[in-house]
C-alpha cells in the first residue's frame, strides 16, 4: 500500500467520522462534540494537504493533474472552515465540505495511480505559470467559501420566513452569515481579476484552443460576481438572489475549473 493510499483512507474514515458528529450535534442541538470536531478536522485536513502535496510532485516537478488539485482545493476549503469554526463551530458547514472530501477520498481510493487522473494534466514550468495558478486556486477556493456561505444564509432566511428556526439553533446568525458571504465574494473577486490578468500578460495560452473554453467560462463568473459585489456594494443588493447568483457563478468557475479537465483528461483520454 502507497503512502497516498493509506493518506487516503486515513481521510475516509476521518472526515467521515467529523461529519457524523457535526450530524449528532446538529440533531441534539448541544456543541459536546465541538472539541473533538475540530480536532478531528484539523488532522485529517492536514493529512489532506501532504496527499495533496504528495500528488502534485512526480519527478521533482510540479505536475497539476486533477486528483492532486482537487485534494489541494479540498484540503484549502477545509482549512480555511475549520479555522472559522474554531471560534464558534459551523456544523452545517463542515459537514458539506467534510463530507465533500470523504467522497472525493474513496472516489481516488479507487482510482488507479497510475491512471489519467493522477499521471494527466500539464507541469508547471514558468514562474509566470505558478503565480497564475496560485492565484487561481486562492480566488477559487475563496468563492466557493462564498457559495457555501451564500447557501447557508438562503437557507437560514428560509427557515426565519417560515418561523420554523428554533431559538437554540446550530445556525449562525442571518447578519453573521451575509457579511461573511459578501466579504469573501470581495476578496475572491479580487483574486480571480489577478488571476485573470496575469493569464492574459504572461501565458500565451488563453485562447489557445484547448483552453479557449475555461477563459470564456472564467470570464462569465467573473462578470457575474462582479455584478454581484458592485449591486451589493452600490445598491445594496442582498437576499436570496443575490446567494443563488454566487451559487451560479460558483457552478460556472468549477465548470471552467475542473469539468473541462475531467473531459477531456479523462472521458476522452
Amino acid at each position: 500500500m502507497t503512502f497516498i493510499e493509506l493518506g487516503l483512507i486515513t481521510c475516509f474514515i476521518g472526515f467521515l467520522t467529523s461529519s457524523v458528529l457535526c450530524a449528532k450535534s446538529i440533531y441534539s442541538k448541544t456543541s459536546d462534540n465541538s472539541k473533538l470536531i475540530i480536532i478531528l478536522s484539523v488532522i485529517t485536513t492536514a493529512v489532506q494537504l501532504v496527499i495533496a502535496r504528495q500528488a502534485l510532485y512526480i519527478d521533482n516537478e510540479l505536475h497539476l493533474s486533477l486528483a492532486s488539485m482537487s485534494l489541494l482545493v479540498a484540503g484549502l476549503i477545509n482549512l480555511s472552515i475549520v479555522a472559522r469554526s474554531i471560534k464558534q463551530l459551523n456544523p452545517m458547514m463542515i459537514i458539506v465540505t467534510n463530507g465533500f472530501s470523504a467522497l472525493l477520498s474513496i472516489l481516488l481510493l479507487i482510482t488507479p495511480l497510475n491512471s489519467a487522473l493522477y499521471t494527466g494534466g500539464l507541469t508547471a514550468s514558468s514562474a509566470a505559470m505558478i503565480i497564475h495558478i496560485a492565484l487561481s486556486v486562492s480566488a477559487y477556493c475563496i468563492l466557493v467559501i462564498a457559495s457555501l456561505y451564500a447557501l447557508q444564509f438562503h437557507y437560514i432566511d428560509s427557515k426565519l420566513k417560515a418561523k420554523t428556526l428554533a431559538l437554540n439553533s446550530f445556525l449562525p446568525p442571518l447578519n453573521v452569515v451575509e457579511r461573511q458571504h459578501f466579504n469573501l465574494m470581495t476578496l475572491g473577486l479580487l483574486l480571480l481579476t489577478a488571476a485573470l490578468l496575469t493569464g492574459f500578460m504572461f501565458l500565451d495560452t488563453m485562447w489557445s484552443k484547448d483552453y479557449a473554453h475555461k477563459t470564456v467560462l472564467s470570464l462569465v463568473a467573473w462578470g457575474i460576481f462582479l455584478v454581484l459585489t458592485i449591486g451589493h456594494k452600490v445598491y445594496g443588493w442582498r437576499g436570496t438572489n443575490s446567494a443563488i447568483g454566487t451559487v451560479i457563478a460558483a457552478v460556472i468557475l468549477s465548470l471552467a475549473y475542473f469539468g473541462s479537465r475531467f473531459v477531456k483528461e479523462i472521458l476522452l483520454n
